[in-house]
């Protein structure tokens, strides 16, 4: 269900499809939360807890970060299973599901870099395997981006220095 929803939420390409750039996106953090929590509904803490991974905007990157749809959808998913198994195995013990949390945001965050590191190799290396143009999603920004092979905005090492063809 909860795919079913992130596939509904995200746009397929209309300029905002990072998680935090979607102002629908706190209520059906919340909605999603309350299903798998159930009656009465879920801790604060633990909704905030969630509501800060997906909105904050005040990230900073060391490089740009691009994402496509497929692998935002994909690693959003999995999040989610592990929340629902989280709530599963710790709902009496709110520090060790509030802990657990936590480290499954880490653990999203680290694969959402992971993927946008191999978007970057694969659109930036001499075999690249690309076979048409990408659309990605600068997370800075909120924008598309069509990646391409050799993309100037991910590869600036493709780039020849001012007066050099």
């Amino acid at each position: 269900m909860l795919l079913l929803l992130l596939g509904c939420l995200l746009p397929p390409t209309n300029g905002k499809s990072c998680l935090h750039c979607w102002p629908e996106l706190p209520p059906l953090i919340d909605y999603d939360l309350q299903i798998l929590w159930g009656t009465p509904g879920p801790p604060a803490e633990l909704s905030q807890s969630v509501h800060s991974l997906f909105l904050k905007r005040d990230r900073v990157f060391l490089e740009p970060q691009y994402l496509d749809q497929d692998h935002m959808e994909e690693a959003t998913a999995k999040l989610f299973n592990h929340i629902d198994e989280t709530i599963k195995k710790f709902r009496d013990d709110k520090p060790s599901l509030l802990e657990e949390i936590r480290i499954q945001k880490q653990v999203f965050t680290d694969r959402l870099n992971k993927i946008s590191e191999e978007l970057k190799e694969r659109a930036c290396n001499k075999t690249c395997d690309l076979h048409s143009t990408l659309e990605v999603i600068n997370c800075a920004n909120c924008k598309i981006h069509s990646l391409i092979c050799k993309d100037p905005t991910l590869c600036p090492e493709n780039i020849a220095p001012p007066g050099i063809s």
